[in-house]
């Protein structure tokens, strides 16, 4: 007597990578943050697009808040990191300073994500910001590379001394971002696209040789008292 046929094995699930879903929930949920904002963005959708379900959320995150916390880590994260490889210690001062400027110019012209989610933690009066001792940590090298290469431009005559490096950043942000921001308002009130490429080409030139120009005398490096000859 012949035995019944055996069912078809199913196949076994494969292992799932930890590290990989974690990331894959923390890019969904970027996204989401985003465009949404934190009180807009729904736990839902986040797992409906990482392809998780809620239980493998919370259980890498916690929480909502500290998933969006962790966003927010991220972003920074990025930005600190690319500028790190800026190189601001080598090269000409000048040269270093407009290196900084193009690229906090270019990361913000092609980041919207990040400044979506800044200016959604504005918004909210930086109160899950304030909770991320990483943000803080990674945030002063920075400045302290700006003081040390101000402090270098001086040394050699290139740039004005006592500027403060944080005031300095903060303008450099602001030269970066201002236009970005605002481009619909600007651009209806004044009568010019400030989208348009030509005039953000003009906009980034014009960054470099407002930062230059405050630092030294003429936007090529050198200080009013080398112009007079003193």
């Amino acid at each position: 007597m012949d035995s019944p046929p055996t069912a078809p094995r199913k196949p076994a699930a494969k292992p799932r990578n930890p590290e990989r879903t974690r990331a894959q929930i923390l890019a969904v949920a970027l996204r989401e943050f985003a465009r949404h904002g934190f009180h807009g963005a729904r736990v839902e959708r986040i797992t409906k697009a990482a392809r998780c379900n809620p239980r493998m959320l919370y259980h890498y995150f916690g929480s909502k808040e500290q998933l969006y916390l962790a966003a927010l880590d991220e972003v920074y994260a990025g930005i600190r990191a690319q500028e790190r490889s800026l190189d601001l210690e080598s090269g000409p001062p000048e040269q270093a300073m407009q290196r900084l400027v193009e690229f906090t110019f270019d990361f913000f012209a092609t980041n919207d994500v990040f400044l979506r989610m800044t200016r959604n933690e504005n918004v909210l009066g930086g109160r899950h910001i304030q909770r991320s001792r990483m943000i803080r940590d990674m945030s002063q090298p920075l400045l302290d590379a700006i003081g040390r290469l101000v402090a270098r431009g001086h040394a050699q005559g290139a740039f004005r001394e006592r500027v403060d490096p944080l005031q300095l950043y903060v303008s450099i942000v602001a030269l970066s971002a201002h236009h970005l921001n605002n481009a619909a308002t600007l651009s209806a009130t004044f009568g010019t696209d400030l989208t348009d490429p030509a005039w953000t080409r003009a906009r980034r030139d014009h960054a470099v040789a407002m930062v230059l120009g405050y630092l030294g005398a003429d936007g090529r490096g050198r200080r009013p008292d080398t112009e007079a000859g003193t």
